[in-house]
Protein backbone atom coordinates (compact mmCIF):
# COMPACT_ATOMS: atom_id res chain seq x y z
CA UNK A 1 0.00 0.00 0.00
CA UNK A 2 2.92 2.41 1.05
CA UNK A 3 4.54 1.80 -2.41
CA UNK A 4 1.56 2.31 -4.37
CA UNK A 5 0.98 5.28 -2.29
CA UNK A 6 4.76 6.08 -3.08
CA UNK A 7 4.58 5.53 -7.39
CA UNK A 8 1.13 7.91 -6.74
CA UNK A 9 2.58 10.84 -5.93
CA UNK A 10 5.41 9.92 -7.86
CA UNK A 11 3.27 10.29 -10.91
CA UNK A 12 1.90 13.55 -10.04
CA UNK A 13 5.09 14.49 -9.50
CA UNK A 14 6.27 14.28 -12.81
CA UNK A 15 3.14 15.04 -14.14
CA UNK A 16 3.42 18.46 -12.64
CA UNK A 17 6.96 18.51 -13.42
CA UNK A 18 6.14 17.72 -17.11
CA UNK A 19 3.74 20.75 -17.05
CA UNK A 20 5.91 22.81 -15.91
CA UNK A 21 8.44 21.76 -18.76
CA UNK A 22 5.97 23.00 -21.17
CA UNK A 23 5.16 25.99 -19.67
CA UNK A 24 8.35 27.18 -19.23
CA UNK A 25 9.44 26.12 -23.31
CA UNK A 26 6.43 28.32 -24.06
CA UNK A 27 7.54 31.16 -21.72
CA UNK A 28 10.90 30.48 -23.59
CA UNK A 29 9.85 30.45 -27.05
CA UNK A 30 8.22 34.20 -26.31
CA UNK A 31 11.54 35.13 -25.28
CA UNK A 32 12.84 34.11 -29.07
CA UNK A 33 10.04 35.85 -30.68
CA UNK A 34 10.54 38.86 -29.05
CA UNK A 35 13.91 38.91 -29.68
CA UNK A 36 12.97 38.29 -33.48
CA UNK A 37 10.99 41.13 -33.81
CA UNK A 38 13.01 43.66 -31.77
CA UNK A 39 16.44 42.39 -33.11
CA UNK A 40 15.62 41.66 -36.75
CA UNK A 41 13.07 44.57 -37.30
CA UNK A 42 15.48 47.63 -35.82
CA UNK A 43 12.57 48.14 -33.46
CA UNK A 44 11.01 51.57 -32.79
CA UNK A 45 10.20 52.78 -29.28
CA UNK A 46 6.62 51.31 -28.85
CA UNK A 47 8.01 48.17 -30.04
CA UNK A 48 10.66 48.16 -27.50
CA UNK A 49 8.49 48.93 -24.75
CA UNK A 50 6.03 46.21 -25.92
CA UNK A 51 9.41 43.94 -26.16
CA UNK A 52 9.94 44.75 -22.66
CA UNK A 53 6.63 44.16 -21.27
CA UNK A 54 6.60 40.58 -22.64
CA UNK A 55 10.01 39.81 -21.43
CA UNK A 56 9.44 40.90 -18.33
CA UNK A 57 6.09 38.93 -18.24
CA UNK A 58 8.26 35.81 -18.86
CA UNK A 59 10.99 36.55 -16.45
CA UNK A 60 7.69 36.36 -13.81
CA UNK A 61 6.41 33.24 -15.27
CA UNK A 62 9.68 31.74 -15.24
CA UNK A 63 10.66 32.43 -11.41
CA UNK A 64 7.12 31.24 -10.35
CA UNK A 65 8.35 27.60 -12.24
CA UNK A 66 11.14 28.00 -10.18
CA UNK A 67 9.53 28.04 -6.79
CA UNK A 68 7.56 25.71 -7.96
CA UNK A 69 10.29 23.41 -8.60
CA UNK A 70 11.60 23.92 -4.94
CA UNK A 71 8.44 22.50 -3.54
CA UNK A 72 9.64 19.11 -5.25
CA UNK A 73 13.26 19.73 -4.07
CA UNK A 74 13.20 15.50 -2.39
CA UNK A 75 11.79 13.87 -4.97
CA UNK A 76 14.43 15.79 -7.30
CA UNK A 77 17.02 14.98 -4.97
CA UNK A 78 15.65 11.13 -5.00
CA UNK A 79 15.57 11.07 -8.97
CA UNK A 80 19.19 12.42 -8.99
CA UNK A 81 21.18 9.39 -8.04
CA UNK A 82 19.69 7.85 -10.97
CA UNK A 83 22.79 9.70 -13.70
CA UNK A 84 21.08 10.34 -17.02
CA UNK A 85 17.76 11.47 -14.97
CA UNK A 86 20.35 13.48 -12.67
CA UNK A 87 22.10 15.11 -15.75
CA UNK A 88 18.52 16.13 -17.30
CA UNK A 89 17.06 17.54 -13.49
CA UNK A 90 20.68 19.72 -13.12
CA UNK A 91 20.61 20.60 -16.82
CA UNK A 92 16.20 21.82 -16.52
CA UNK A 93 17.16 23.56 -13.49
CA UNK A 94 20.12 25.51 -15.10
CA UNK A 95 18.80 26.28 -17.87
CA UNK A 96 15.86 28.23 -16.31
CA UNK A 97 17.62 29.90 -14.17
CA UNK A 98 19.83 31.07 -17.64
CA UNK A 99 16.34 31.83 -19.18
CA UNK A 100 15.33 33.78 -16.22
CA UNK A 101 18.67 36.01 -16.26
CA UNK A 102 18.29 36.90 -19.88
CA UNK A 103 14.30 37.84 -19.66
CA UNK A 104 15.04 39.92 -16.84
CA UNK A 105 17.62 41.32 -17.90
CA UNK A 106 16.75 42.12 -21.94
CA UNK A 107 13.31 43.08 -20.42
CA UNK A 108 15.32 46.22 -18.66
CA UNK A 109 17.54 46.68 -21.05
CA UNK A 110 14.84 47.38 -23.83
CA UNK A 111 12.89 49.58 -21.20
CA UNK A 112 16.10 51.35 -20.82
CA UNK A 113 16.72 51.49 -25.56
CA UNK A 114 13.09 52.78 -25.51
CA UNK A 115 13.77 55.73 -23.52
CA UNK A 116 17.44 56.31 -25.35
CA UNK A 117 14.74 56.45 -28.37
CA UNK A 118 12.28 58.94 -27.24
CA UNK A 119 15.21 60.99 -26.12
CA UNK A 120 16.85 60.21 -29.62
CA UNK A 121 13.96 61.33 -31.76
CA UNK A 122 12.40 64.11 -29.54
CA UNK A 123 9.42 62.14 -29.05
CA UNK A 124 9.79 62.44 -25.28
CA UNK A 125 9.85 64.54 -22.47
CA UNK A 126 14.33 65.83 -23.06
CA UNK A 127 14.26 69.17 -24.64
CA UNK A 128 17.84 67.63 -25.84
CA UNK A 129 19.18 67.66 -29.23
CA UNK A 130 20.27 64.77 -31.43
CA UNK A 131 23.01 62.87 -30.31
CA UNK A 132 23.14 64.91 -26.92
CA UNK A 133 20.35 63.17 -26.08
CA UNK A 134 21.57 59.94 -26.77
CA UNK A 135 24.85 60.49 -24.61
CA UNK A 136 23.14 62.04 -22.08
CA UNK A 137 20.88 59.32 -21.26
CA UNK A 138 23.28 56.67 -21.46
CA UNK A 139 25.13 58.59 -18.95
CA UNK A 140 22.57 58.76 -16.56
CA UNK A 141 21.71 54.77 -17.02
CA UNK A 142 24.93 54.08 -16.74
CA UNK A 143 24.75 52.32 -13.30
CA UNK A 144 21.07 50.22 -14.89
CA UNK A 145 23.58 49.09 -17.48
CA UNK A 146 26.47 47.76 -15.55
CA UNK A 147 23.59 46.14 -13.35
CA UNK A 148 22.04 44.61 -16.42
CA UNK A 149 25.40 43.56 -18.13
CA UNK A 150 26.07 41.42 -14.89
CA UNK A 151 23.38 39.62 -14.93
CA UNK A 152 23.66 38.33 -18.72
CA UNK A 153 27.42 37.65 -17.75
CA UNK A 154 26.47 35.05 -14.87
CA UNK A 155 23.81 33.23 -17.50
CA UNK A 156 27.00 33.09 -19.80
CA UNK A 157 28.72 31.63 -17.06
CA UNK A 158 26.24 28.82 -16.46
CA UNK A 159 25.74 28.18 -20.30
CA UNK A 160 29.27 27.50 -19.97
CA UNK A 161 29.96 25.32 -16.80
CA UNK A 162 26.29 23.08 -18.12
CA UNK A 163 28.49 22.24 -21.19
CA UNK A 164 32.00 21.61 -19.33
CA UNK A 165 30.29 19.44 -16.11
CA UNK A 166 26.46 18.18 -17.37
CA UNK A 167 28.16 16.12 -20.12
CA UNK A 168 27.00 17.82 -23.02
CA UNK A 169 23.35 16.81 -22.59
CA UNK A 170 22.23 20.19 -24.30
CA UNK A 171 21.80 19.73 -28.07
CA UNK A 172 24.29 21.83 -30.19
CA UNK A 173 21.52 24.29 -32.17
CA UNK A 174 19.70 25.37 -28.63
CA UNK A 175 23.19 25.94 -27.23
CA UNK A 176 24.34 27.79 -29.87
CA UNK A 177 20.78 29.51 -29.67
CA UNK A 178 21.55 30.51 -26.41
CA UNK A 179 24.98 31.82 -26.67
CA UNK A 180 23.72 33.62 -29.44
CA UNK A 181 21.38 35.41 -27.43
CA UNK A 182 24.09 35.76 -24.47
CA UNK A 183 26.46 37.74 -27.08
CA UNK A 184 23.96 39.90 -28.74
CA UNK A 185 22.98 41.34 -25.97
CA UNK A 186 26.36 41.44 -24.08
CA UNK A 187 27.20 43.39 -27.05
CA UNK A 188 24.59 45.66 -26.97
CA UNK A 189 24.95 46.56 -23.25
CA UNK A 190 28.77 46.84 -23.54
CA UNK A 191 28.42 49.30 -26.82
CA UNK A 192 25.58 51.38 -24.41
CA UNK A 193 28.11 52.09 -22.29
CA UNK A 194 31.34 52.82 -24.15
CA UNK A 195 29.07 54.85 -26.51
CA UNK A 196 29.46 58.22 -24.50
CA UNK A 197 33.42 57.86 -24.13
CA UNK A 198 33.43 57.01 -28.12
CA UNK A 199 31.09 60.22 -28.57
CA UNK A 200 33.36 62.46 -26.77
CA UNK A 201 31.75 62.48 -23.29
CA UNK A 202 33.17 63.86 -21.04
CA UNK A 203 36.76 64.13 -23.32
CA UNK A 204 36.26 65.23 -26.87
CA UNK A 205 37.01 62.82 -29.04
CA UNK A 206 38.76 63.23 -32.16
CA UNK A 207 39.09 60.40 -35.37
CA UNK A 208 40.82 60.10 -38.94
CA UNK A 209 38.19 59.47 -41.45
CA UNK A 210 39.82 57.27 -44.73
CA UNK A 211 38.27 57.55 -47.97
CA UNK A 212 39.04 54.71 -50.02
CA UNK A 213 38.67 54.26 -54.09
CA UNK A 214 37.77 50.61 -54.31
CA UNK A 215 37.98 51.16 -58.05
CA UNK A 216 42.05 51.21 -57.40
CA UNK A 217 41.97 48.06 -54.80
CA UNK A 218 44.00 47.54 -52.01
CA UNK A 219 44.16 45.13 -49.14
CA UNK A 220 41.43 47.20 -46.56
CA UNK A 221 39.34 48.64 -49.47
CA UNK A 222 41.44 51.20 -51.84
CA UNK A 223 43.57 53.87 -52.18
CA UNK A 224 43.66 56.22 -49.47
CA UNK A 225 43.15 59.07 -51.61
CA UNK A 226 41.62 61.74 -49.19
CA UNK A 227 41.17 61.65 -45.27
CA UNK A 228 39.17 64.21 -43.14
CA UNK A 229 39.95 64.91 -39.30
CA UNK A 230 37.06 65.29 -36.87
CA UNK A 231 36.03 65.54 -33.31
CA UNK A 232 33.07 64.85 -31.18
CA UNK A 233 31.72 66.69 -27.93
CA UNK A 234 29.32 65.42 -26.51
CA UNK A 235 28.15 63.95 -29.43
CA UNK A 236 28.18 66.81 -31.85
CA UNK A 237 30.55 66.99 -34.41
CA UNK A 238 33.41 70.00 -34.60
CA UNK A 239 36.47 70.96 -35.64
CA UNK A 240 36.30 69.17 -39.44
CA UNK A 241 39.13 69.04 -41.52
CA UNK A 242 39.09 67.91 -44.82
CA UNK A 243 42.02 66.94 -47.26
CA UNK A 244 43.98 65.38 -50.23
CA UNK A 245 46.00 62.44 -48.25
CA UNK A 246 49.10 64.06 -50.01
CA UNK A 247 48.52 67.53 -47.74
CA UNK A 248 48.94 65.32 -44.41
CA UNK A 249 53.24 64.40 -45.63
CA UNK A 250 55.73 66.57 -44.48
CA UNK A 251 58.59 66.53 -47.02
CA UNK A 252 61.34 67.06 -44.38
CA UNK A 253 59.89 64.03 -42.80
CA UNK A 254 62.18 60.68 -42.43
CA UNK A 255 62.17 58.80 -45.23
CA UNK A 256 60.41 55.54 -44.89
CA UNK A 257 60.73 51.75 -46.96
CA UNK A 258 57.76 50.82 -49.13
CA UNK A 259 56.85 46.90 -48.55
CA UNK A 260 58.80 45.01 -51.12
CA UNK A 261 55.88 44.50 -53.66
CA UNK A 262 55.22 48.36 -54.62
CA UNK A 263 59.16 48.58 -54.65
CA UNK A 264 59.26 45.72 -57.16
CA UNK A 265 56.22 46.38 -59.45
CA UNK A 266 55.72 49.63 -58.98
CA UNK A 267 59.32 51.63 -58.27
CA UNK A 268 58.24 52.92 -55.30
CA UNK A 269 60.95 53.86 -52.55
CA UNK A 270 59.18 56.09 -50.07
CA UNK A 271 56.04 54.93 -48.17
CA UNK A 272 53.16 57.12 -47.51
CA UNK A 273 50.35 57.59 -45.48
CA UNK A 274 48.09 56.93 -48.71
CA UNK A 275 49.57 53.50 -49.16
CA UNK A 276 49.53 52.93 -45.50
CA UNK A 277 46.78 49.93 -45.83
CA UNK A 278 48.51 47.46 -46.90
CA UNK A 279 48.26 44.78 -44.34
CA UNK A 280 45.22 43.02 -45.11
CA UNK A 281 44.15 43.16 -40.97
CA UNK A 282 42.96 46.41 -40.43
CA UNK A 283 44.17 47.29 -37.10
CA UNK A 284 47.59 46.56 -38.40
CA UNK A 285 46.86 48.87 -41.46
CA UNK A 286 45.53 51.93 -39.15
CA UNK A 287 48.88 51.44 -36.45
CA UNK A 288 50.61 52.33 -40.01
CA UNK A 289 48.51 55.22 -40.60
CA UNK A 290 48.72 56.18 -37.01
CA UNK A 291 52.66 55.70 -37.18
CA UNK A 292 52.95 58.00 -40.43
CA UNK A 293 50.45 60.70 -39.04
CA UNK A 294 53.36 60.94 -35.67
CA UNK A 295 55.75 61.14 -38.08
CA UNK A 296 54.39 63.86 -40.12
CA UNK A 297 53.40 65.73 -37.05
CA UNK A 298 50.08 65.18 -37.11
CA UNK A 299 48.18 65.16 -33.34
CA UNK A 300 47.00 61.50 -32.37
CA UNK A 301 43.33 60.21 -33.03
CA UNK A 302 41.46 58.20 -30.98
CA UNK A 303 40.72 55.86 -33.86
CA UNK A 304 40.78 55.42 -37.72
CA UNK A 305 37.40 54.49 -39.50
CA UNK A 306 37.58 53.50 -43.22
CA UNK A 307 35.10 53.46 -45.79
CA UNK A 308 34.96 52.57 -49.31
CA UNK A 309 33.14 54.15 -52.31
CA UNK A 310 30.07 51.42 -51.73
CA UNK A 311 29.41 52.74 -47.97
CA UNK A 312 28.51 56.05 -49.51
CA UNK A 313 25.99 55.03 -51.69
CA UNK A 314 24.51 52.78 -48.62
CA UNK A 315 24.17 56.08 -46.36
CA UNK A 316 22.84 58.22 -49.27
CA UNK A 317 20.27 55.34 -50.10
CA UNK A 318 19.39 55.75 -46.32
CA UNK A 319 19.60 59.04 -45.69
CA UNK A 320 17.76 60.18 -49.06
CA UNK A 321 19.91 62.78 -51.64
CA UNK A 322 21.46 65.53 -50.22
CA UNK A 323 22.27 69.06 -51.56
CA UNK A 324 26.05 70.16 -51.16
CA UNK A 325 26.57 73.68 -50.40
CA UNK A 326 28.10 75.87 -52.35
CA UNK A 327 28.02 73.79 -55.30
CA UNK A 328 24.83 73.44 -56.97
CA UNK A 329 25.11 69.74 -56.53
CA UNK A 330 22.32 67.56 -55.57
CA UNK A 331 24.10 64.01 -54.83
CA UNK A 332 22.30 60.66 -54.28
CA UNK A 333 22.72 57.08 -54.38
CA UNK A 334 21.81 56.60 -57.50
CA UNK A 335 24.52 59.06 -59.12
CA UNK A 336 27.31 59.46 -56.37
CA UNK A 337 29.69 57.69 -58.17
CA UNK A 338 29.41 59.76 -61.18
CA UNK A 339 29.58 63.14 -59.00
CA UNK A 340 32.73 61.97 -57.19
CA UNK A 341 34.35 61.00 -60.39
CA UNK A 342 33.20 64.34 -61.61
CA UNK A 343 35.15 66.48 -59.12
CA UNK A 344 37.85 64.49 -58.80
CA UNK A 345 38.95 65.13 -62.80
CA UNK A 346 36.76 67.84 -63.79
CA UNK A 347 39.44 70.16 -63.81
CA UNK A 348 42.04 69.30 -65.74
CA UNK A 349 44.88 70.60 -63.84
CA UNK A 350 47.20 67.97 -61.86
CA UNK A 351 47.57 70.91 -59.31
CA UNK A 352 44.00 70.30 -58.19
CA UNK A 353 45.12 66.43 -57.46
CA UNK A 354 46.95 68.03 -54.46
CA UNK A 355 44.46 70.69 -53.55
CA UNK A 356 42.02 70.72 -50.35
CA UNK A 357 39.17 69.86 -52.63
CA UNK A 358 36.31 71.99 -51.09
CA UNK A 359 33.73 70.34 -52.79
CA UNK A 360 34.79 66.94 -50.61
CA UNK A 361 34.62 68.62 -47.65
CA UNK A 362 31.78 70.47 -48.10
CA UNK A 363 30.08 67.12 -48.86
CA UNK A 364 31.67 65.35 -45.77
CA UNK A 365 30.08 68.26 -43.64
CA UNK A 366 26.52 67.59 -45.69
CA UNK A 367 26.87 64.40 -44.95
CA UNK A 368 27.57 64.14 -41.27
CA UNK A 369 24.56 66.73 -40.80
CA UNK A 370 22.05 64.62 -42.58
CA UNK A 371 23.17 62.04 -41.24
CA UNK A 372 22.32 63.09 -37.82
CA UNK A 373 19.26 64.59 -38.60
CA UNK A 374 17.91 62.11 -39.98
CA UNK A 375 19.61 59.76 -36.76
CA UNK A 376 16.97 61.97 -35.32
CA UNK A 377 14.00 61.51 -37.16
CA UNK A 378 14.13 58.13 -38.59
CA UNK A 379 16.95 55.91 -36.60
CA UNK A 380 15.89 52.77 -37.87
CA UNK A 381 17.44 53.62 -41.39
CA UNK A 382 20.57 54.75 -40.14
CA UNK A 383 21.04 52.27 -38.08
CA UNK A 384 20.25 49.88 -40.82
CA UNK A 385 22.51 51.61 -43.15
CA UNK A 386 25.15 51.00 -40.56
CA UNK A 387 24.79 47.67 -40.15
CA UNK A 388 24.70 46.61 -43.42
CA UNK A 389 28.17 48.68 -44.04
CA UNK A 390 29.89 47.06 -41.53
CA UNK A 391 28.23 43.50 -42.56
CA UNK A 392 29.35 43.99 -46.31
CA UNK A 393 32.95 45.18 -45.31
CA UNK A 394 32.53 49.16 -46.56
CA UNK A 395 33.26 50.50 -43.12
CA UNK A 396 35.76 49.22 -40.75
CA UNK A 397 37.40 51.10 -37.40
CA UNK A 398 40.26 50.80 -35.19
CA UNK A 399 40.26 52.42 -31.69
CA UNK A 400 43.09 53.42 -28.93
CA UNK A 401 40.81 52.47 -26.44
CA UNK A 402 41.06 48.51 -25.92
CA UNK A 403 37.30 48.33 -24.79
CA UNK A 404 36.05 49.75 -28.40
CA UNK A 405 38.49 47.85 -30.11
CA UNK A 406 37.45 44.63 -28.69
CA UNK A 407 33.43 45.84 -29.51
CA UNK A 408 34.40 46.51 -32.85
CA UNK A 409 36.18 43.27 -34.07
CA UNK A 410 33.25 41.32 -31.47
CA UNK A 411 30.67 43.28 -34.20
CA UNK A 412 32.41 42.78 -37.30
CA UNK A 413 33.82 45.73 -37.93
CA UNK A 414 37.30 45.31 -36.86
CA UNK A 415 38.64 43.72 -40.03
CA UNK A 416 41.22 41.49 -38.09
CA UNK A 417 42.83 38.69 -40.33
CA UNK A 418 42.99 35.80 -37.82
CA UNK A 419 42.71 32.07 -37.87
CA UNK A 420 40.17 29.89 -37.62
CA UNK A 421 40.32 25.86 -36.26
CA UNK A 422 38.49 25.26 -39.84
CA UNK A 423 39.16 25.45 -43.45
CA UNK A 424 39.59 28.98 -44.36
CA UNK A 425 39.81 31.04 -47.47
CA UNK A 426 40.58 34.74 -47.85
CA UNK A 427 42.07 36.33 -51.51
CA UNK A 428 43.21 39.75 -51.15
CA UNK A 429 43.60 41.99 -54.29
CA UNK A 430 45.83 45.06 -54.67
CA UNK A 431 46.53 47.82 -57.39
CA UNK A 432 50.24 48.47 -57.21
CA UNK A 433 50.52 50.60 -60.23
CA UNK A 434 48.66 53.99 -60.98
CA UNK A 435 45.71 52.83 -62.13
CA UNK A 436 41.82 52.24 -61.26
CA UNK A 437 40.58 49.33 -63.28
CA UNK A 438 38.92 47.37 -60.60
CA UNK A 439 35.17 48.94 -61.63
CA UNK A 440 35.60 46.84 -64.85
CA UNK A 441 37.27 43.74 -63.08
CA UNK A 442 35.35 40.34 -63.44
CA UNK A 443 36.84 37.75 -60.68
CA UNK A 444 35.08 34.52 -60.34
CA UNK A 445 36.13 31.91 -57.35
CA UNK A 446 36.03 28.28 -57.34
CA UNK A 447 37.22 26.09 -54.61
CA UNK A 448 37.46 22.60 -54.22
CA UNK A 449 38.50 20.60 -51.32
CA UNK A 450 38.92 17.04 -50.80
CA UNK A 451 39.18 15.22 -47.24
CA UNK A 452 40.13 11.69 -48.65
CA UNK A 453 43.27 13.13 -50.08
CA UNK A 454 43.43 17.03 -47.92
CA UNK A 455 44.05 18.64 -51.04
CA UNK A 456 42.44 21.91 -52.13
CA UNK A 457 41.94 23.19 -55.55
CA UNK A 458 41.63 27.10 -56.44
CA UNK A 459 40.81 28.59 -59.11
CA UNK A 460 39.87 32.19 -59.88
CA UNK A 461 39.43 34.03 -63.19
CA UNK A 462 39.52 37.81 -64.10
CA UNK A 463 38.44 39.13 -66.79
CA UNK A 464 39.65 42.97 -67.48
CA UNK A 465 36.66 44.57 -68.59
CA UNK A 466 38.20 48.20 -69.40
CA UNK A 467 38.59 49.42 -72.53
CA UNK A 468 42.35 49.63 -74.64
CA UNK A 469 41.66 53.23 -74.99
CA UNK A 470 41.87 53.55 -70.83
CA UNK A 471 45.89 54.67 -69.87
CA UNK A 472 44.69 53.37 -66.41
CA UNK A 473 42.90 50.58 -67.23
CA UNK A 474 45.62 47.57 -66.61
CA UNK A 475 45.54 45.11 -64.04
CA UNK A 476 48.79 45.23 -62.11
CA UNK A 477 47.42 43.02 -59.05
CA UNK A 478 49.45 42.00 -55.95
CA UNK A 479 47.41 38.89 -55.11
CA UNK A 480 47.75 37.21 -51.63
CA UNK A 481 45.42 34.31 -51.08
CA UNK A 482 45.05 32.96 -46.95
CA UNK A 483 45.10 29.03 -45.96
CA UNK A 484 45.09 27.31 -42.57
CA UNK A 485 48.34 27.40 -40.95
CA UNK A 486 50.26 24.51 -42.46
CA UNK A 487 49.02 24.35 -45.97
CA UNK A 488 51.83 23.05 -48.56
CA UNK A 489 51.45 24.88 -52.00
CA UNK A 490 52.38 22.06 -54.59
CA UNK A 491 51.67 23.87 -58.04
CA UNK A 492 50.40 27.70 -59.05
CA UNK A 493 49.34 28.99 -62.48
CA UNK A 494 48.45 32.02 -64.15
CA UNK A 495 50.70 34.74 -62.60
CA UNK A 496 53.31 36.63 -64.00
CA UNK A 497 55.28 36.38 -60.65
CA UNK A 498 55.53 33.75 -57.62
CA UNK A 499 56.57 34.88 -54.22
CA UNK A 500 57.59 32.32 -51.47
CA UNK A 501 54.86 31.28 -49.10
CA UNK A 502 54.72 32.72 -45.99
CA UNK A 503 53.06 32.71 -42.30
CA UNK A 504 51.30 35.28 -41.32
CA UNK A 505 48.78 36.13 -38.58
CA UNK A 506 48.65 32.51 -37.92
CA UNK A 507 47.76 31.73 -41.43
CA UNK A 508 49.90 30.25 -44.44
CA UNK A 509 50.11 32.99 -47.33
CA UNK A 510 50.38 32.57 -51.10
CA UNK A 511 51.36 35.52 -53.03
CA UNK A 512 52.19 36.56 -56.47
CA UNK A 513 51.91 39.44 -59.60
CA UNK A 514 49.51 39.22 -62.32
CA UNK A 515 49.38 41.88 -64.95
CA UNK A 516 46.46 42.05 -67.16
CA UNK A 517 45.86 44.43 -70.12
CA UNK A 518 42.33 45.52 -70.73
CA UNK A 519 40.32 43.34 -72.16
CA UNK A 520 42.42 40.32 -71.26
CA UNK A 521 41.30 37.17 -68.99
CA UNK A 522 43.57 34.96 -66.94
CA UNK A 523 43.24 32.02 -65.08
CA UNK A 524 44.78 31.48 -61.73
CA UNK A 525 44.81 28.10 -60.21
CA UNK A 526 46.51 27.48 -56.95
CA UNK A 527 46.69 23.41 -55.93
CA UNK A 528 47.52 22.76 -52.44
CA UNK A 529 47.61 20.00 -49.24
CA UNK A 530 45.89 21.28 -46.39
CA UNK A 531 46.93 20.40 -42.69
CA UNK A 532 46.74 16.40 -41.88
CA UNK A 533 45.33 16.85 -38.67
CA UNK A 534 42.42 19.24 -40.15
CA UNK A 535 41.74 17.00 -42.61
CA UNK A 536 41.71 14.22 -40.27
CA UNK A 537 38.99 16.06 -38.21
CA UNK A 538 36.53 16.45 -40.96
CA UNK A 539 34.78 12.77 -40.49
CA UNK A 540 34.35 13.77 -37.28
CA UNK A 541 33.50 16.99 -36.66
CA UNK A 542 32.24 17.55 -39.98
CA UNK A 543 33.79 20.25 -42.42
CA UNK A 544 33.51 23.68 -42.00
CA UNK A 545 35.05 26.14 -45.03
CA UNK A 546 35.40 30.39 -43.89
CA UNK A 547 35.31 32.62 -46.73
CA UNK A 548 36.04 35.85 -46.16
CA UNK A 549 34.54 38.76 -48.50
CA UNK A 550 37.66 41.51 -49.03
CA UNK A 551 36.54 45.51 -48.24
CA UNK A 552 36.18 47.17 -51.35
CA UNK A 553 34.88 44.64 -53.07
CA UNK A 554 31.12 44.12 -54.20
CA UNK A 555 30.50 40.71 -54.13
CA UNK A 556 32.95 38.36 -56.36
CA UNK A 557 31.18 35.10 -58.19
CA UNK A 558 31.71 32.15 -55.72
CA UNK A 559 31.32 28.70 -56.14
CA UNK A 560 32.23 25.90 -53.57
CA UNK A 561 32.20 22.26 -53.29
CA UNK A 562 32.94 20.69 -50.20
CA UNK A 563 34.17 17.07 -49.68
CA UNK A 564 31.47 15.52 -49.67
CA UNK A 565 29.40 17.61 -52.74
CA UNK A 566 28.06 20.46 -50.56
CA UNK A 567 27.46 22.84 -53.40
CA UNK A 568 27.23 26.50 -52.63
CA UNK A 569 26.78 28.97 -55.71
CA UNK A 570 26.68 32.59 -54.77
CA UNK A 571 27.75 36.31 -54.53
CA UNK A 572 30.58 36.77 -51.61
CA UNK A 573 29.20 39.81 -50.42
CA UNK A 574 29.95 39.31 -47.30
CA UNK A 575 31.85 36.92 -45.22
CA UNK A 576 30.50 32.88 -45.06
CA UNK A 577 30.88 30.34 -42.92
CA UNK A 578 30.04 26.76 -45.36
CA UNK A 579 29.30 23.69 -43.37
CA UNK A 580 28.76 19.99 -44.12
CA UNK A 581 27.90 17.44 -40.98
CA UNK A 582 30.12 14.91 -40.15
CA UNK A 583 29.70 11.28 -41.64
Amino acid sequence: MALAAALVLFGLVAFDLTLLGLEARATVDSIGEVRWNVDGAVADAAELRNGSRTLESAAARLTAIERRLDRYGPALAVASIIPPLGRRIEEAQTLLAIHIDLSSAAAESLDTAAGVWDRLTGTGDSPDERLQALVYTMKAERETIRDQLAIVQRAGRRLETLATTVGGQLSDPRREALRDSIETLRTALQAALLAPDALGSPTPTRYLLLAQKSDELRPTGGFIGNVAFVTLVEGEPRDLTYLRSYLVEDPTRPRVPAPPPFRRYQGMRDWNLRDANWHPDFRSSADEVVRFLALNGVSPVDGVLALDQQALGILLAAIGPIDVPGHDVRISSANAYTVLEHFAHSTGDRRAWFSARPFYAALTSALLNATTERLRTDPRAVIGALQAMVREKHLMAAFRNTDLQRLVERVGAGGRLAAVPDDLLYIVDAQVDHGAPFRSIQQTIRYHSDSRTGRGTLTIDYVNGNSPADPYGRLADYLRVYVPAGTRLTSVSGLTDVQPARQVNGLTEFAGFLDLPPGGQRQVQFRYWLPPLLAARWSATGYALHVRKQPGTDGHRLMVETPRGVVFDGRLTTDLVIREAAS
